[in-house]
């Protein structure tokens, strides 16, 4: 009877390390990037609206406790169903719960303005990754 129950056990632990492997992703649209949304208790902010090739800042902002403990903070951009090539930005800290970096969108030879802003935290427990959709004036 022990036996199974190790058995057991043991195929619980299992499947928590497979299942807990995988990356949570939380997802949202933003419709004004330049004034900011909130994702999961991030502020994701640009300085001004994105343009195709035209360098912008965009700031990674948290006040919560909780969010305190985010190491590094990177980001991506694509497009659904479209792969723009390698452009990931590791953001650099400001102070205690901002992140920034100046990024360049890759230019889209379909001339597409919907993009998707993939952005990742670690922390010393892991990390995160975020899907957040905003459009290019």
């Amino acid at each position: 009877m022990r036996f199974w129950k190790l058995r057991l056990l043991g195929l619980m632990v299992l499947f928590c390390v497979a299942g807990c492997a995988e990356k949570p992703s939380v997802s949202m649209e933003c419709p004004e990037i330049s004034r900011g949304c909130t994702l999961d208790g991030f502020r994701v902010r640009t300085s001004q609206q994105p343009q195709i090739l035209k360098p912008f800042e965009l700031r990674v902002e948290s006040k919560e406790a909780g969010l305190a403990d985010v190491t590094e903070v990177y980001v991506s951009f694509a497009m659904e169903g479209m792969d723009m090539g390698l452009n990931r930005y590791r953001l650099i800290r400001k102070s205690e719960g901002l992140w920034v970096a100046e990024v360049t969108l890759p230019l889209c030879v379909r001339g597409r303005a919907d993009w998707l802003m993939q952005l990742e935290t670690q922390t010393r427990f892991g990390s995160k990754q975020y899907l957040l959709g905003f459009h290019t004036s």
